[in-house]
């Protein structure tokens, strides 16, 4: 089922930006955006939502902490980046193209950074429409963080939340999708 005015399933992409082990564990909130990121991650998986990873600088910031690592599974073949926006990345960049969506949600840190120069680039360059999840993502400082989700809306990002996000994706309840996720929805 689609409804006008909400994003359709079929061309969203999850991209789980720089959740890496040497930055990571200082930023805002950290357990509970770990937690949501996770359970963002079992979500897609589920509903069989493609999904990109990203390190920024691996070698000097470390790998994917091992709780997100471990919630990707086969999903885990991150893309390797030193520029702060994915795009920059040209195997990032064949990668969300290869997938064929309009769409990507982006789960990650820093919000002020890495989140929201691949979205702007991603708008305005490519032609993606951007969804962020806002307790999918920090920052060390949480007025940084507060500052990107302003400016990401300002520049036409569509903020959101990872409920938000969950029922917009399912659109209703009773069915079969609804009912493999809904130990995810308590």
């Amino acid at each position: 089922m689609e409804l006008e005015g909400l994003v359709p399933r079929d061309v969203v992409a999850l991209v789980v930006v720089d959740l890496q082990e040497k930055l990571f564990p200082r930023v805002h909130q950290y357990q509970q955006v770990m937690e949501n990121c996770v359970k963002t991650i079992e979500f897609c998986k589920r509903l069989k939502l493609p999904m990109v990873v990203t390190e920024q600088y691996p070698s000097g910031l470390g790998v994917t902490v091992p709780e997100i690592q471990a919630a990707l599974g086969e999903f885990y073949k991150p893309i390797p980046k030193t520029a702060f926006s994915c795009f920059g990345e040209p195997a990032f960049v064949d990668a969300v193209n290869d997938l064929g969506v309009d769409t990507l949600v982006l789960i990650g840190i820093e919000t002020h950074v890495c989140v929201a120069q691949t979205a702007l680039v991603g708008m305005n360059a490519h032609d993606y429409d951007m969804m962020v999840l806002a307790d999918c993502l920090s920052a060390r400082d949480p007025f940084n963080h507060t500052q990107g989700l302003e400016r990401l809306r300002d520049e036409g990002a569509l903020v959101s939340t990872m409920e938000m996000f969950f029922y917009e994706m399912l659109v209703a309840a009773k069915t079969p999708e609804h009912k493999s996720v809904f130990d995810l929805l308590k």
